[in-house]
């Protein structure tokens, strides 16, 4: 059963209202899956749980509900909040560029960081035993080992940032991962990236790192990631992490979710020439065009142009509803989906900005439905 509960807001006493999620206590379960299970195994594990839930007894004369709250807490921090907290926070560079942008974010990390900020590397950090598609969602156990190596615990508060001249590019996806992964403690995203940090405190030394660090340091997840694919079974982490399959997509729920039932929405961040078909992709090989009953909303649009930073909630909001997308109907999931992954965590977060933490991210995204010939393409002249 969905639908909104009035709470009356602190001090105002006006009536605000909030989404809510009301379930059978009865019917309620966990999706969770051993550590190393590959994300392309996930529909497995949902079609197992679907099978073994049970219905209620007719005899039950009640039940009881669990109300769930849709989360209105922010996953963003200002540059501001940032600075006066430096020494509280696990702070995080993801910065990640596509092939053809002539940068190098670890050596960029090597000269001028934020302080204190270690380098999370997305790209290296992620499944090594699929080689057709890029910087695919590690297994549990390499994504825990790649946190121990950076010190961060269950509970740790952790700031991500990434450098791109947008304000956000990368910083997202890390978001996504710890997300993914059941991190416990809170995992934000600083707003305007690494670009309007250090407009603000280029010349504060005790706000920017400028000492130059060696490449050991900078490489400590990629190694990690690397020794619990060799490892295996034989390591053990002090970070737990489980996936959580309601934040993941596949290609098989993409096509029957999306594609043949339109039990969900699927929005697509890629611009608006590839969506279409009209634009070659980046990527050789790829048909053009977009999944079937997707919407378009290219990633830039949920970012302030001038400030890199995102729009407030309700400009969120209209971006979204002029692309289609039915923010309120939250009885239909919302699937995200780009061209590798990445940019779709931009608007998962958006979405998580007015509400909707519901999000799956199709992980596999064009570069992998592109490259398949067993499911649907659409183009703007189909």
């Amino acid at each position: 059963v969905l639908g909104e509960y009035m709470f009356p807001a602190a001090r105002t006493h006006q009536k605000t209202s909030y989404p809510v999620v009301v379930q059978s206590r009865a019917s309620s379960s966990s999706a969770c899956c051993p550590s190393s299970i590959s994300v392309f195994a996930a529909d497995r594990y949902r079609r197992r749980l679907s099978s073994s839930s049970s219905s209620s007894s007719s005899r039950t004369k009640s039940t009881v509900v669990v109300v769930k709250m849709v989360s209105k807490k922010s996953a963003l921090i200002s540059p501001e909040e940032l600075r006066q907290t430096l020494s509280s926070q696990v702070i995080l560079d993801a910065s990640w560029y596509m092939p053809f942008v002539q940068r190098v974010p670890k050596s960029e990390f090597q000269t001028k960081r934020i302080k204190h900020s270690q380098f999370f590397d997305i790209d290296k950090v992620s499944d090594l035993k699929e080689k057709n598609l890029p910087h695919m969602l590690p297994n549990a156990r390499a994504f825990a080992m790649a946190c121990d190596a950076l010190g961060i615990t269950n509970d740790s508060s952790v700031v991500i940032y990434d450098r791109a001249e947008s304000g956000i590019f990368s910083a997202a996806r890390l978001w996504w991962m710890f997300k993914v992964f059941g991190h416990g403690g809170s995992v934000r995203v600083l707003n305007g990236g690494f670009k309007a940090y250090e407009k603000l405190y280029s010349e504060d030394a005790d706000g920017m790192d400028t000492n130059e660090i060696g490449m050991d340091e900078v490489e400590k997840s990629e190694r990690a990631c690397v020794e619990a694919y060799e490892k295996e079974d034989s390591v053990t982490t002090k970070y737990e992490a489980t996936l959580d399959l309601n934040r993941l997509a596949t290609i098989e729920s993409v096509k029957k979710d999306v594609c043949e039932t339109s039990a969900k929405q699927c929005v697509d961040a890629r611009p608006k020439g590839r969506f279409d078909g009209t634009t070659a992709e980046p990527r050789a090989g790829l048909a053009c065009g977009s999944i079937p009953n997707s919407k378009n909303v290219p990633f830039p649009e949920v970012l302030d142009a001038g400030t890199g930073k995102f729009k407030d909630a309700e400009q969120l909001k209209r971006v979204f509803e002029a692309a289609g997308m039915e923010l309120d109907n939250q009885s239909k999931k919302i699937v995200a989906t780009c061209g590798t992954g990445v940019t779709a965590c931009i608007l998962t977060l958006g979405m998580h900005e007015v509400g909707r933490d519901d999000v799956e991210v199709y992980d596999g995204s064009w570069c992998e439905w592109g490259s398949r010939e067993d499911v649907p393409v659409k183009t703007a002249s189909a």
